[in-house]
């Protein structure tokens, strides 16, 4: 009774006539836990820093506030908390930003990929085991790494391996997987024949909590085509 006299007590303020908002907002809402929440504006998304904790200090006061609040548009939100000064900024969000598990750096994240592909046509068709390490560039955009590749051809009695540089510009679709692009070059040792082939990557991904689920698509000089399913983690934060 008492949480539904205090939630009451929340909403009148809210819905009473009197209470005029800063024009950086369109309106206010509480949800059932007494949480509440700010419509903001067009003119919202213009302001800078300290504007911005200047108007959600301002709408706090003209609803009697000293609590957190959170402020909605449109693809996002962010979280502020507002006591006897300055509002403070605790977390903020967007649709438009994918995470892949923790949030994405400009820095970018090291990570290692296991993976098992299967490679037809060319002169060596082969059943490959892959590895990768590398790092992500410009807040995940992109990627770039240094790939092994340990292959047993087809009706052959040795096996071969080979090194090799990829590059990949990631495309997410939602916040659960996307696709990418990109290119990559290897150098191996063909019973020694040194060789080198460049071709074309693409592929999807699933994004989990640390790392992602892939599938990808190789093509390669002379015909050669491949598909690889495998997992990447991340060893950085």
């Amino acid at each position: 009774m008492k949480r539904f006299v205090a939630s009451l007590l929340l909403l009148l303020p809210l819905y009473a006539g009197a209470v005029t908002l800063p024009a950086q907002f369109e309106g206010s809402r509480v949800n059932t836990a007494g949480v509440v929440y700010l419509k903001a504006a067009k003119a919202y998304s213009e302001l800078n820093f300290g504007d911005k904790a200047a108007a959600v200090a301002a709408a706090a006061g003209a609803l009697g506030l000293a609590k957190p609040v959170v402020v909605e548009f449109d693809g996002g939100g962010e979280l502020w908390t507002v006591n006897d000064g300055p509002a403070v900024k605790l977390d903020a969000w967007s649709d438009k930003n994918i995470y892949l598990g923790p949030k994405a750096r400009r820095t970018g994240r090291w990570f290692a990929s296991f993976g098992m592909q299967s490679m037809g046509g060319g002169d060596y068709p082969s059943s490959t085991m892959n590895l990768r390490l590398g790092t992500t560039l410009y807040k995940d955009r992109y990627d770039a790494a240094v790939s092994y590749d340990y292959s047993k051809p087809r009706d052959a009695v040795l096996s071969r391996s080979s090194l090799g540089l990829v590059g990949r510009m990631l495309m997410p679709l939602s916040r659960h997987g996307g696709w990418n692009l990109g290119a990559q070059v290897s150098s191996s040792d063909n019973y020694g024949i040194k060789t080198t082939a460049v071709g074309l990557v693409t592929g999807l991904n699933v994004y989990l909590p640390r790392g992602s689920f892939d599938l990808s698509f190789t093509f390669r000089d002379k015909g050669a085509y491949g598909l690889m399913a495998g997992y990447t983690v991340f060893l950085t934060r």
